[in-house]
C-alpha cells in the first residue's frame, strides 16, 4: 500500500480488517469485482479490454483496464498521476481459491483468498 501512496492511517486500518472479494462474469464482456470489508467497500463493473475511470478504495482515481490472460487469470492495470504511476493486479484462480498478485514500482504483494 505504501508503494501506491496510501497514507499511514489507511495502511494501518487496511492491515487489521478482513475483506471478501467476489468476481463474477456479468456477460456481454463485463466482469464485476465486488470487495467488501468492515471499513471500505468497492463494487466495480469492468468492460473487458476497455479503459475506465476507477475510484479505488484507497482514494486514487485511476484509468483501469482489465483483460483475461488465459482461462484462470484476470490482468488489471491501474494508471494514475496522469499516467506517471502504474500498478498491476493479477487475479489468479487456482486450487479452489484465488491469489491476488499486486505489483507497483518493483514492490510485490501476494494476497491469498480461500473460496467460501
Amino acid at each position: 500500500m505504501k508503494a501506491v501512496g496510501v497514507n499511514i492511517a489507511l495502511r494501518k486500518m487496511g492491515a487489521i480488517v478482513n475483506s471478501t472479494s467476489e468476481i463474477s462474469d456479468e456477460g456481454n464482456g463485463k466482469i464485476r469485482i465486488n470487495t467488501q470489508s468492515t471499513f471500505k467497500s468497492a463494487n466495480v463493473l469492468f468492460p473487458v479490454g476497455e479503459e475506465i475511470t476507477e475510484s479505488t478504495m484507497d482514494g486514487r482515481t485511476c484509468k483501469t483496464t482489465i483483460n483475461w490472460d488465459g482461462p484462470n487469470k484476470l490482468h488489471q492495470v491501474q494508471k494514475w498521476d496522469n499516467g506517471k504511476r502504474e500498478a498491476t493486479l493479477d487475479w489468479i484462480f487456482q486450487d479452489g481459491g484465488m491469489v491476488l498478485h499486486l505489483e507497483c514500482d518493483g514492490v510485490i504483494c501476494d494476497r491469498y483468498h480461500s473460496k467460501c
